[in-house]
């Protein structure tokens, strides 16, 4: 499975990086399928999505969302101050660091949002390495640690609340129909 994170530091990253005559560069206009090369010349990846300031990278491995003011433009393409190696590293370091996170984040009594965050949804009763509990309603509901995130207001699954709801109405009728 790629992994995909939004490298909003991936120009913090780049400038750390001696620059190759980019220092007054301007942005380059970055198209889906342009090949994109780093600072020896070897293949990184190509562009997967542009979209709003964000330039998508898929290196085969992993996908990397940096600034368009990270690229220069080269002749057959685009090129950054990283090598794939490095990037494909900063992606899956950003990966587990924000997996870190998240799972400290998930401690009992912690407050439950919907995607939203206009809604509680709940508070987590519970949690290991794979499914967080959240009593919603004092009803205990698990649910996988990949349906949660961090955010500024703190801990969110990645539902609305309608969508939880209509989930949960769900597996009722899915239990009762099996009796069970």
């Amino acid at each position: 499975m790629k992994n995909f994170l939004t490298l909003l530091t991936g120009a913090a990253l780049l400038a750390a990086t001696p620059a190759l005559a980019q220092d007054t560069a301007p942005t380059v206009e970055a198209k889906v399928g342009m090949k994109v090369v780093g600072p020896n010349g070897a293949d990184v990846g190509t562009v997967d999505f542009v979209d709003a300031g964000v330039v998508v990278v898929d290196t085969g491995k992993n996908k990397a969302a940096l600034a368009p003011d990270a690229f220069a433009k080269e002749d057959n393409g685009l090129s950054i101050m990283m090598t794939k190696v490095d990037l494909d590293a900063a992606v899956e370091k950003a990966a587990a660091d924000a997996k870190a996170q998240l799972l400290a984040s998930l401690t009992p009594g912690t407050e439950v949002k919907s995607v939203t965050g206009a809604a509680v949804i709940g508070t987590i009763k519970e949690s290991d390495a794979k499914f967080v509990t959240v009593e919603h309603n004092g009803q205990p509901v698990q649910l996988p640690v990949a349906a949660f995130m961090t955010n500024a207001d703190g801990v969110a699954i990645s539902m609305t609340e309608e969508q939880f709801e209509a989930a949960l109405a769900d597996i009722g009728d899915a239990q009762g129909a099996d009796g069970g």
